[in-house]
């Protein structure tokens, strides 16, 4: 039953909600050792406090007795399915992963909330932060409109900052997403009935079996461009085959399934590095990769093709983004001025003789990637020999590594480069969308987009290189930032 499934990355996402005002809260407090606070410093602090005491004593304010969570995303998301009746039963929170409804046999409410969640989270919707507000009687999540201030020490519950500008774009990517899961319709309840056996492998036990919300929803998405209904004979089969997609089981890593967004680095709070800077590394990594498979070539020498009329393309998108492409070719930025920036960003050869290298990237990265490699593989050996000897790689020396060399790239991204950055992420989304159009596809004879960049680069630019290697350090590059 879909109410009684845990969603695991629920749990790891509250996990680092709570974590982050836990240290926002040590961090503060030993600020306040050397100086006083600011303004905006104090109610950091103040919220912070209040909401990992609402957390930990909150609970025996409410009649239902459900603890409170304090992800934003989760927090949001519960007051717009309650506020605009989406769902019959209101959801109030979740226990370890298990969504908590204030009725029984809320199989359809758990499937499109879950699901909901798992869109927003594959599509890195960014939800606004959380408060605290009066709570209306004794719903959990729900803000009274109308407190009575001669009341001492009302019950309060965690709510999202309505005033925050991110409140705006996340209420309309919020019903977007909800029409695109109502859309599934019944399909979605079979599919998460599916992922729920293959995350029980104890059987039909106590224990309550383990769904992530972005396969779920990913799942879901792979299903429906592949036109598989609801009354599909082998569904089982076909949603194996999806989730073996998703956690790439047996395939290369594709660059076009990995979000050039990436994720905030909110457990970092040394003042020399800035988050910013280090996710815009992200998109210099995937550029270099791009260089070393002439990707940047390629759409060049399409472009050239069309322009000379030697491609089968008529009025239609891909000739729209074509055209686009070809004048908005002055404002770009050129192959050269690119590698420069690889250079001073990643240490990458080809920047200018006497420009600036990033030459202590290349040495901080390996050491980071084999520290993390040994220190898992040391991890899983011990829990299969239940060894007692003591780690020669620990946490410290991992948690040293990505700190150096997040400092590396925060420092490597001031400046124009930081602004350089987001202008090749914006080319390089455009490149992957232009070169997997069906009709550009349909040109070439390929299945996708590194078919045409091996096949233009084969017979137009003097040779292909081996794409797979390049596109994992693409991927890798990108969740790594």
């Amino acid at each position: 039953m879909a109410s009684y499934i845990r969603f695991a990355d629920l749990v790891e996402r509250e996990t680092r909600a709570n974590d982050a005002h836990v240290n926002t809260v040590s961090r503060l407090e030993k600020v306040l050792e050397k100086r006083a606070l600011s303004v905006a410093e104090k109610a950091g602090l103040d919220l912070s406090r209040a909401i990992l005491m609402e957390i930990a004593c909150g609970s025996g304010q409410r009649a239902d007795r459900t603890r409170e969570v304090c992800d934003p995303l989760f927090v949001t998301t519960r007051t717009l399915l309650n506020e605009q009746k989406l769902i019959v039963s209101q959801l109030l929170s979740h226990e370890d992963g298990v969504l908590v409804f204030n009725s029984d046999d809320t199989d359809s409410e758990a499937t499109l909330t879950s699901l909901v969640l798992g869109l927003l989270i594959v599509d890195a919707v960014e939800p606004p932060p959380v408060t605290l507000v009066p709570q209306l009687r004794t719903e959990t999540g729900a803000i009274d409109p109308e407190p009575k201030p001669t009341v001492k020490n009302p019950p309060r519950t965690i709510y999202p900052d309505v005033g925050h500008p991110q409140a705006g774009t996340f209420t309309s990517e919020f019903f977007r997403v909800v029409g695109e899961a109502r859309g599934y319709g019944s399909l979605a309840g079979q599919v998460l009935a599916l992922l729920a056996v293959e995350g029980d492998p104890g059987g039909y036990d106590e224990a309550a079996a383990t769904v992530r919300c972005e396969e779920f929803a990913r799942v879901m998405r792979l299903l429906s461009e592949a036109r598989v209904g609801a009354n599909e004979t082998q569904l089982r089969r076909r949603v194996n085959e999806m989730l073996n997609k998703v956690q790439n089981v047996g395939s290369e890593d594709d660059i076009a399934d990995s979000s050039i967004d990436l994720p905030d680095l909110d457990q970092i709070f040394e003042q020399n590095i800035v988050a910013e800077n280090v996710r815009a590394m992200g998109a210099m990594v995937v550029s270099a990769m791009f260089e070393e498979l002439k990707v940047f070539q390629v759409v060049d020498a399409i472009v050239e093709q069309f322009q000379h009329g030697d491609l089968p393309i008529g009025p239609g998108e891909a000739g729209r983004r074509l055209y686009r492409y070809w004048r908005e070719a002055p404002n770009r930025m050129s192959e050269q001025e690119r590698r420069n920036f690889a250079s001073i960003t990643l240490g990458v050869p080809g920047g200018d003789p006497g420009g600036q290298v990033n030459r202590e990237f290349n040495d901080l990265w390996i050491r980071f990637v084999s520290s993390v490699s040994s220190f898992v593989r040391q991890s899983e050996v011990d829990a299969l020999l239940r060894s007692a000897m003591p780690s020669p790689i620990s946490h410290q020396q991992v948690r040293k590594a990505a700190r150096d060399l997040a400092s590396n790239l925060s420092l490597h991204g001031y400046g124009m480069a930081h602004y350089a950055s987001r202008e090749i992420q914006s080319h390089v989304k455009g490149i992957i969308t232009l070169l997997g159009d069906p009709e550009i596809l349909g040109c070439f004879g390929a299945k996708d987009m590194w078919q045409v960049v091996d096949q233009v680069a084969t017979y137009y630019l003097g040779g292909a290189r081996t794409s797979s290697r390049y596109r994992t350090l693409a991927s890798c590059g990108t969740i790594i930032t």
